[in-house]
């Protein structure tokens, strides 16, 4: 269900408090005064509870409070922005101006997780920030995240919809797939800016999505949608795009070794399709396969890796405090793993519960970020479970794996070497160039180099 059905208000609360606990006051009363909640006190309670256990800040103005309650529904939402920000206790002293308090009723970590990451890449979106921030009166928020969804904005005329999507770059590739019997279809649909290029695909060769924001399609409405894939927001260039999208498609099984795929992308500035590139999957990409009989190791859950690669990509990109940054990232056969780890320092993440530190909560990203400047690895199991930051890998016969590329350091090493003696996978940023390289038994699977240009320290929203 999209997460819009969980709104429990259609307009956005006005926060007048710059205190983050009084803040919590405001949007709880509200939330408890239109679900008939007598005992606000509970709500705010637990809401404290979660916030000292880890910050829910997650970047960008950006905080997304949580709380278990007696409510009917399985979760309830409500939105609050403050045009002053609020104190929030964050790194570097960033303010928060958008809330979104998420109640729950059940103990789903699962489903929570997941509308978390939804609610935080959508509410990241330059777009849907400025529209939240600047509009004047009552906001009606379900149709301004259906339109967003959509792609349709008020300004745009629906007459010439169709006629802006009647791209010969994108029939052409249509009739290329057609011709050429393609298995599927890969479009970076982060190019363009809304989904009426939808309708130009039929129900055949299947068509797999590949965007930042994974809210902007629904399976359940969208039939010619096979699936989505989620990239970091980060500006990359086609080929990365396809390096990535690749990747993850092979991880979820929407493509086989055996296929062969049409991809579709361009550049966002102008918003058009311009780029056709069909790939056979094994020729072109025959190293996946080379470097271990399953792509990703068999307990890494595909959404795991998708979120390790999202931060690796936002790491490379945005440094901390304006450095860079370079740092290893080690998933699955988390056994074998520790048994050549070491902890440098004493492990940050001792002592928290599984639910605060799993990397598929966003309100864990500004913690990872700011741990990436220890000098170490993190240690990540297969579910998404952080285990420890900040620690030595000292794998066993490191001397027998392939030489790497000249240019590649002691990081590089380190994590062709645990991907060596174990059935891990390790993700490896360059603090020199911000190259992000995945490792697979000890030899480079994948490098996507860190894009040139940036928007003025903001990572893009669209490529």
């Amino acid at each position: 269900m999209p997460f819009e059905q969980y709104l429990i208000l259609p307009t956005i609360v006005e926060l007048k408090s710059v205190e983050k606990i009084e803040a919590f006051k405001e949007i709880s009363q509200v939330l408890c005064k239109i679900l008939g909640i007598r005992k606000q006190k509970t709500i705010l309670d637990e809401i404290q509870k979660r916030e000292e256990a880890a910050s829910t800040f997650v970047g960008q103005g950006v905080a997304l409070p949580q709380a278990r309650g007696p409510i009917k529904d399985e979760f309830a939402i409500i939105v609050g922005r403050s045009l002053t920000g609020i104190q929030y206790d964050a790194a570097r002293g960033a303010l928060a101006h958008i809330l979104v308090l998420l109640i729950s009723r059940d103990d789903d970590s699962s489903r929570q997780l997941q509308l978390l990451a939804e609610l935080a890449a959508f509410f990241k979106l330059e777009e849907v920030q400025k529209e939240i921030l600047s509009f004047e009166g009552p906001l009606d928020l379900r149709l301004m995240i259906q339109t967003f969804k959509s792609g349709t904005t008020d300004d745009k005329p629906t007459k010439n919809v169709k006629t802006k999507y009647s791209n010969p770059i994108v029939t052409t590739a249509i009739s290329l797939a057609r011709e050429i019997k393609a298995s599927a279809m890969m479009v970076f649909a982060d190019t363009v800016r809304d989904n009426e290029f939808l309708d130009l695909f039929k129900s055949k060769p299947k068509v797999i999505m590949v965007t930042s924001n994974k809210t902007r399609f629904d399976l359940d409405s969208d039939k010619k949608v096979a699936g989505v894939l989620q990239t970091p927001a980060i500006p990359a260039s086609r080929t990365g795009q396809i390096k990535i999208g690749i990747l993850l498609a092979l991880s979820r099984n929407l493509i086989g070794r055996d296929d062969r795929i049409v991809c579709i992308s361009g550049n966002s500035k102008n918003g058009t399709f311009d780029t056709i590139v069909a790939i056979d999957v094994d020729m072109e990409y025959e190293f996946f396969f080379t470097a271990a009989q399953n792509i990703v190791p068999q307990d890494v859950k595909p959404e795991v890796l998708e979120r390790v690669i999202g931060l690796a990509g936002e790491i490379a990109v945005e440094g901390r405090e304006g450095k860079p940054l370079g740092t290893i990232f080690v998933l699955g056969d988390t056994n074998s793993v520790n048994a050549h780890v070491r902890q440098l320092i004493i492990n940050p993440f001792r002592g928290y519960s599984e639910a605060e530190r799993n990397i598929l909560d966003p309100g864990l990203d500004e913690t990872i970020k700011e741990f990436s400047s220890i000098d170490g690895a993190f240690i990540i199991t297969g579910d998404g479970i952080v285990l420890s930051a900040g620690s030595y890998l000292k794998p066993s016969a490191i001397e027998e794996i392939p030489a790497l590329p000249g240019g590649y350091g002691s990081r590089h090493v380190a994590s062709a070497g645990i991907t060596a003696c174990t059935n891990a996978l390790a993700i490896t940023i360059s603090e020199s160039t911000g190259t992000v390289t995945i490792f697979r038994n000890g030899v480079i699977m994948m490098s996507i180099a860190r894009p040139m240009s940036q928007e003025r320290g903001l990572v893009q929203r669209f490529l």
